[in-house]
């Protein structure tokens, strides 16, 4: 079997993959990565979940040279969800790189905030076509030293109508650079792009069909009025921390959410209206347990990327199957075992059977799922969140939270939960039962020095 030392990775790099427990890369990692290491254009075909961004992002890291401070390298992305993620894979790769900065443009974030971080540029810089292009026109983005560029989910690209931004990105890097494009699917439109902005390139291929043990599918036949009401009794006979579950319109969304809520489950919606401060919050609250069930619309199937998400359900089934496997990608990641359960109609059954990729284990007997508390609602997550207003930017560490949690609220380290640092914020996760007294005893303190305002993020 290939390890990622037989890669001939930097030890910089080998150590980080290390400390996130990565030994053996996936398939499209062992093909790409010799190319890119080499220099040659590459053209990938990775379904979510395969390990296309270390596909990518080792190579890049690679190359970069940290005492360079200007944009060697550059990742485009469709949305601001997968910068989000991009951004954060790629910095706990680099973790033992010093001096490596990577940032990340898009939509909802403040220009402001990115026009100081072009003031000493990145090396590498992960970003949206719209965003990026807006700081081109503003002239405060300069591209002539980027060497390395890739197109992450170029179907995407595509499909969201950034052929206009990809142009006017290309016209402003330097003639010669290698080039990286990952693509789910390999539409015309897609192998046009390949041509036309690619040299030669070698071709690398893994689908989800390369990996189907991964992922058991289940199905319930269900009347659409009857779902939501099948949704609770599911969810109440399964292990649904980390679930989330897909429907098709934004307003079904909060709808589901209440729903779940109303029977005691810790639910919260995610669709492409709410405001960016909004999405980060949930997803926050997601990742870190606090709220146990995400119910989403196709926003969160790409660039969604949470540790071990285990349970990927279907109220409603999307419109193709490259949406479907799209969706029930996120889970059996990286080796990862996962579980997808399918509601579908009569007339929605019938679709799936055509659908090549999609094979359903077992159809479920909904009169045959029994709770395991017949008068108790569902268990209620015992976790809460608290907002710290100072981060990344502050110089707090984890390390410093949970000494303050630990030293003022009397809190043991095995009681905190997943704490994230962001540029101007932080997040923590505790009891419920001891939030109020961290919350009073955190305000009237100070963390590494400094008084910090302490609150409940709901």
């Amino acid at each position: 079997m290939t390890t990622f030392r037989d890669l001939q990775l930097s030890n910089a790099i080998l150590q980080s993959l290390e400390d996130l427990g990565y030994t053996s890369p996936t398939p499209i990692q062992e093909q790409a990565i010799p190319h890119l290491l080499e220099g040659s254009d590459v053209a990938g075909q990775a379904e979510t979940g395969s390990g296309k961004t270390a596909a990518f992002g080792l190579p890049l890291l690679e190359r970069v040279n940290p005492e360079l401070q200007q944009i060697q390298a550059l990742v485009i992305v469709p949305t601001r969800e997968l910068a989000v993620q991009v951004r954060q894979e790629l910095k706990q790769f680099a973790k033992h790189i010093p001096n490596l900065k990577i940032s990340a443009f898009y939509g909802g974030h403040s220009y402001r905030i990115e026009e100081d971080s072009l003031v000493h540029p990145p090396q590498i810089l992960v970003g949206t076509p719209g965003r990026l292009t807006d700081h081109l026109s503003r002239r405060k983005l300069d591209l002539k030293h980027a060497k390395q560029v890739v197109l992450d989910e170029a179907d995407k690209l595509l499909e969201m109508g950034f052929e206009e931004e990809i142009d006017t990105l290309m016209a402003a890097l330097p003639r010669e650079r290698q080039m990286i494009l990952f693509s789910a699917t390999m539409s015309a439109g897609v192998k046009e792009l390949i041509a036309d902005s690619l040299k030669a390139p070698e071709f690398v291929q893994a689908t989800a069909s390369s990996v189907p043990d991964r992922i058991s599918y289940s199905g319930l036949k269900v009347q659409d009025n009857e779902k939501r009401d099948a949704l609770v009794k599911l969810l109440e006979n399964i292990n649904h921390a980390g679930t989330v579950v897909f429907v098709n319109a934004r307003l079904t969304t909060e709808e589901v959410a209440h729903h779940l809520q109303k029977y005691g489950f810790a639910a919260k919606a995610l669709h492409g209206k709410l405001e960016q401060r909004e999405r980060d919050k949930t997803m926050t609250l997601f990742r870190n347990g606090t709220a146990a069930i995400l119910v989403a619309t196709d926003l969160a199937a790409r660039g969604l990327d949470i540790d071990k998400l285990e349970t990927i359900i279907h109220l409603e089934l999307p419109y193709d199957e490259a949406a479907y496997l799209h969706r029930s990608g996120r889970t059996g990641r990286a080796g990862r075992s996962g579980t997808v359960y399918t509601f579908a109609n009569q007339r929605e059954a019938q679709k799936m059977e055509q659908w090549r990729e999609v094979q359903v284990n077992e159809w479920l007997d909904l009169n045959k799922l029994q709770k395991h508390k017949n008068t108790a609602p569902a268990e209620v997550s015992v976790l809460t969140t608290l907002h710290i207003s100072g981060g990344r930017k502050d110089k707090l560490s984890p390390r410093d939270i949970v000494g303050a949690l630990i030293a003022e609220a009397g809190l043991k380290a095995t009681d905190i939960g997943k704490i994230e640092i962001q540029d101007f914020h932080s997040f923590v996760a505790v009891p419920d039962a001891a939030a109020s007294r961290a919350v009073e005893k955190l305000n009237g303190a100070k963390i590494k020095g400094k008084k910090y305002k302490v609150s409940f993020v709901r």
